[in-house]
């Protein structure tokens, strides 16, 4: 009978199956995302963390969780919309967007240090930097090394909407019209980013989340994490 153990497992999101069962999702370091049926009266939380184990008679079936410890990601921000939005629209594009029982190990690790950083004063930032990670797990790098056009590595302004790459703010400035913003952080380590630049970075990475991530719409809230 196949099954295997889990730990610190991200829900993303459950779906009522009759009574007292539920369809959940998870993000598992162990299979990716995961599908199994989880009897109990409520479901568990999206965004939690769950730890214990998946069992099915048959590998290709679906099987069922059986929940040994879950651990809330989200309580300590129930007064703080900024955050709750962050936690909200990870769940929704990681459900959305990944194909289930992939493995996105080394992601699955990006995605658990966003939430556990997300009392930081910088964590808007670091959603940006992670939908550029995501970008890159589902198959789609953007490259910020350098210029596409030839022009100053360091001093970078655009991205090329369709091959995703980096251009200089003197070889774009005759193009910006049809070029993206690249704010700094997106390609430099910095300590604080603005508003006008969070705004720009989601700009950007949302344009290929939609265009080339086949995503059909972007979360809802999303437009409020800044």
């Amino acid at each position: 009978m196949p099954e295997f153990s889990f730990s610190k497992a991200l829900v993303l999101g459950a779906k009522p199956l009759g009574d007292a069962k539920y369809i959940v999702s998870l993000f598992t370091k162990e299979k990716g995302r995961h599908l199994g049926v989880v009897k109990k009266k409520t479901p568990p939380m999206t965004a939690s963390l769950l730890s214990g184990r998946w069992q099915a008679r048959l590998l290709e079936q679906m099987g069922s969780y059986f929940i040994e410890e879950e651990v809330s990601s989200h309580l300590p921000f129930l007064e703080d919309s900024k955050r709750l939005s962050v936690i909200s629209s990870v769940c929704f594009l990681l459900d959305t967007l990944f194909a289930e029982r992939v493995d996105y190990d080394y992601f699955y690790q990006e995605t658990i240090n966003l939430i556990a950083n997300l009392e930081k004063d910088d964590f808007q930032m670091h959603y940006v930097l992670w939908e550029i990670k995501l970008l890159e797990a589902l198959g789609f790098a953007l490259d910020f090394s350098k210029c596409a056009g030839g022009g100053d590595a360091n001093d970078l302004a655009y991205v090329s909407p369709k091959s995703g790459r980096a251009v200089s703010k003197k070889m774009g400035e005759p193009y910006k019209d049809k070029l993206l913003p690249l704010p700094k952080f997106m390609y430099q380590e910095v300590f604080v980013a603005d508003k006008d630049a969070l705004i720009a970075g989601l700009n950007t990475t949302g344009y290929f989340l939609l265009h080339y991530a086949g995503l059909k719409q972007l979360p809802v809230l999303r437009n409020t994490i800044v």
